[in-house]
């Protein structure tokens, strides 16, 4: 089997976050999510999902990474009633773009996962 450049790489991660982003655009998020969102300024309509769970054992009830309009990453733990309708606590809301690689030109590996996320918020929100 033959070895992908960088580029193929490249169009291969950003098409996963593509397709990822565009399925929590279709898909009705929490409305304890959004709320939580909207009181941080931050409109969920117009962010993409880098990693969105519901329910995971041990969990918060959702916790994820989200890119914001703004380009600005955040990561988030939001305890919230059974139907992920109503807010209990905001565990975690922070801001964590200065952990990302957004480089587009690494030695070796390409543009950084973070660049590759934002290329791919702008395209979602470009075609709005």
């Amino acid at each position: 089997m033959r070895q992908q450049s960088v580029q193929q790489q490249n169009a291969a991660a950003q098409e996963a976050l593509r397709i990822h982003a565009k399925y929590w655009r279709r898909t009705p998020l929490p409305s304890a999510l959004i709320e939580a969102a909207a009181a941080r300024g931050v409109n969920c309509a117009t962010a993409i999902f880098l990693k969105l769970e519901i329910d995971f054992p041990g969990m918060p009830r959702l916790f994820g990474v989200m890119l914001t309009s703004s380009e600005r990453f955040i990561r988030f733990e939001i305890e919230t009633d059974e139907q992920h309708s109503s807010v209990e606590l905001v565990e975690v809301w922070c801001d964590v773009t200065e952990n990302q690689n957004l480089n587009i030109n690494n030695r070796g590996i390409g543009a950084g996962a973070g660049a590759l996320a934002i290329e791919v918020l702008r395209e979602l929100n470009a075609d709005a």
